[in-house]
């Protein structure tokens, strides 16, 4: 059975496996943040062939000392020591340009290593840099930051994801800059590699640019007191999630949802501890050489615990969980995994008890070895890369009331829903947008709607429909109880918060072939939200929204091409009227360009300044149109925006020429307005 490792946050963060002499910093630690004027800096500075002057191709006597090269840097294709290149220090500012003078000067050994003695005055800082320049005025840095200080693509890359995120380089924690390079080291960075820096800087976006990115957010932003966010959370999910077995064509479609239950209590300025309590989830894929021949596994779990870990929360309203670098062995299947460290990232709602994230998360997997030649595989095989495990996960922290009454749950809401449903050899994604009415007796009332559904069948071959629903008039009892828990049973459960102005539902339902009472393997997933509307027309002019997008792209005619997509968390939409913006981010692909058994292709695109139009209506019924540069297509939100405009909820869909959807997916808009 090929099945996924669950890639939760609670999974990352109190199940983590230490590796002795995996991962870490190349060399320092934390003590380090105390070098003083006078010490010396070392390292070694590496760059693709011919970038940097003064390199050249390495002789004999100089292969022989290419084991210098740190590991992480050793990993990445085409890298090679830069021998007899000047090295500067320099400050600079938070736009990485050089202030004032250049402090210190030394140049590179035959091996790539230099040592230089800080200035009088000078200490270890964020805004402190080391810099090498090449051909074409190209420059590699590195933050010093540290006593041992290599100078690298990777390091070069690290500081400009600093930069983009408008960090007060200056003000960084030196021992947290320490740890987000060590951790750089734990990602499995064999596939990159490039002739040049844009190259490299391009295979680096796109294999761990968003987990940098997500680290480097919660580094640099200022802590904030944490009593106001205590107390128990709901944490909701559901992921989309891809796997690829290197060249082998086989891999995994599949859906992971869970709700889970923590307890938050303050700490220090900037922390809180964080209590994880119980986990009840499913999962489901679809394995196989090609979609239409897959084959649907389905499994559900509930576990009790009790891991307590350390979260951040800042000014910004930006809840961060830091996962730490983990390895698990499976002896049955034959692999292992090896999953990286890396800051889950939530934004708070409107000074509310209800964090939302959008994490992107991946692992790689390797063949297992026999270390102690006892016929037993007791080992991961670093060597033996086996394929790549990748999810994008909608999350949501919901802080439960005490005390929640009908009355607080009345009016009407905007509802977006969406479903997925896996059966063997056939894929159906749908959609639904429409309103509910609640009568204040924890009852409501659906009004019509319209869905859009992608399918493929057992021929392999894709279809799209959209039907308008009629309403139901009838009063459905919501069995809400007093902390806005909901238990429909049979698998339906939900969450209100704690104004009852948002309610998140969840619905899994499944079995595998041969169990009991299961004629045909099949798994469905629903994932339903709720925001009370507004009951005057909202002014968003210079409202500034963080953007949280995924989507799943399904194609037919034979080669089921299948296309993943998700914003990272510093992607915006800006309000330049209440009938149009503009977009600005990144948004991650990723591609099994011929279908199921396909390898995974990664690529990044940024946004700048994409144009966007947007009709809200009084009650916030809403509309977002985003123009494709393919004449005749289009991205479309529609959803609702609450009731305060604080946050909208938007089913996903991009309308080919003609109409047709070969993609659904969901959207949330949080206001992060200065």
């Amino acid at each position: 059975m090929n099945c996924f490792k669950k890639l939760a946050l609670a999974t990352a963060v109190s199940s983590v496996v230490g590796i002795a002499g995996c991962g870490g910093s190349s060399g320092g630690s934390s003590s380090d943040s105390n070098t003083a004027s006078g010490e010396t800096i070392s390292g070694t500075a590496t760059a693709p062939a011919g970038t940097v002057a003064h390199w050249q191709e390495p002789g004999l006597m100089e292969v022989a000392v290419n084991f210098l090269v740190s590991p992480a840097a050793a990993a990445i294709t085409g890298l090679q020591p830069v021998q007899g290149a000047n090295v500067e220090l320099i400050r600079v500012d938070d736009d990485g340009n050089q202030i004032g003078n250049i402090l210190a000067t030394t140049s590179t050994s035959i091996s790539g290593d230099y040592t230089l003695t800080l200035p009088e005055g000078v200490n270890l800082a964020g805004n402190l840099v080391v810099r090498i320049t090449g051909q074409n005025n190209q420059q590699l840095r590195a933050q010093v930051v540290e006593k041992d200080v290599d100078i690298s693509p990777v390091s070069e890359f690290v500081l400009r994801k600093f930069i983009e995120t408008g960090a007060n380089l200056d003000q960084l924690v030196v021992t947290d800059v320490v740890k987000l390079s060590g951790k750089v080291e734990e990602y499995d960075l064999t596939k990159v590699s490039g002739q040049n820096l844009d190259a490299m800087f391009t295979s680096l976006e796109n294999e761990v640019g968003t987990f940098i990115e997500n680290d480097v957010v919660a580094i640099s932003a200022q802590g904030a007191a944490t009593a106001s966010i205590a107390g128990s959370y709901i944490n909701t999910a559901f992921a989309f999630a891809l796997h690829d077995t290197d060249g082998n064509g086989y891999g995994t479609y599949a859906h992971d949802t869970w709700i889970d239950r923590f307890t938050f209590t303050a700490g220090d300025t900037g922390t809180v501890n964080v209590n994880f309590t119980t986990s009840d989830s499913a999962y489901a894929n679809l394995h196989g050489t090609a979609l239409d021949q897959a084959m649907v596994y389905y499994e559900v779990d509930s576990e009790q615990l009790s891991e307590s870990f350390e979260g951040s929360y800042t000014t910004a309203g930006v809840l961060s969980v830091e996962g730490e670098f983990e390895e698990d062995l499976d002896t049955d299947s034959g692999f292992g995994w090896r999953w990286p460290g890396q800051s889950y990232i939530f934004q708070q709602v409107s000074g509310q008890g209800m964090f939302i994230g959008l994490n992107h998360e991946a692992g790689v997997r390797y063949e297992l070895t026999d270390t102690d030649n006892d016929g037993q595989d007791d080992a991961l095989d670093p060597n033996a890369r086996s394929g790549d495990e990748v999810a994008r996960t909608l999350e949501i922290f919901i802080r439960q009331p005490t005390s929640l009454t009908p009355a607080d749950v009345q009016g009407d809401y905007g509802r977006v829903y969406l479903s997925a449903l896996l059966e063997d050899g056939y894929l159906e994604l749908m959609t639904e947008t429409n309103l509910v009415e609640f009568t204040g007796t924890f009852e409501a009332t659906g009004a019509a709607g319209t869905s859009h559904e992608l399918m493929v069948n057992s021929n392999g071959a894709a279809a799209y429909t959209t039907n308008p629903f009629s309403a139901d008039t009838t009063s459905t009892p919501i069995p809400i109880a007093a902390d806005g828990s909901i238990d429909f049973g049979d698998g339906v459960v939900g969450q209100a918060n704690e104004s009852g102005s948002f309610i998140d539902f969840t619905e899994t339902d499944g079995c595998n072939a041969g169990s009991l009472g299961c004629g045909q393997s099949e798994a469905g997933f629903d994932k339903t939200l709720l925001v009370k509307l507004p009951s005057t027309q909202l002014d968003l002019l210079g409202k500034k929204y963080r953007l949280m997008f995924m989507a799943m792209h399904l194609d037919g005619g034979g080669t089921n091409n299948m296309v993943l997509s998700a914003t990272r968390f510093n992607t915006y939409m800006n309000m330049t009227s209440d009938s149009a913006g503009t977009i600005s981010g990144t948004v991650s692909e990723l591609e099994k360009p011929t279908g199921l058994g396909s390898d995974l292709v990664s690529v990044t695109g940024a946004i700048s300044e994409q144009a966007f139009t947007i009709s809200v209506a009084p009650n916030g019924s809403t509309t977002v149109t985003i123009p494709s540069d393919q004449a005749g297509e289009e991205t479309v939100f529609e959803g609702y925006f609450n009731e305060d405009g604080s946050l909208g909820v938007f089913t996903t869909g991009y309308v080919e020429a003609g109409g047709d959807r070969d993609e659904l997916g969901l959207a949330v808009l949080i206001d992060v307005t200065p």
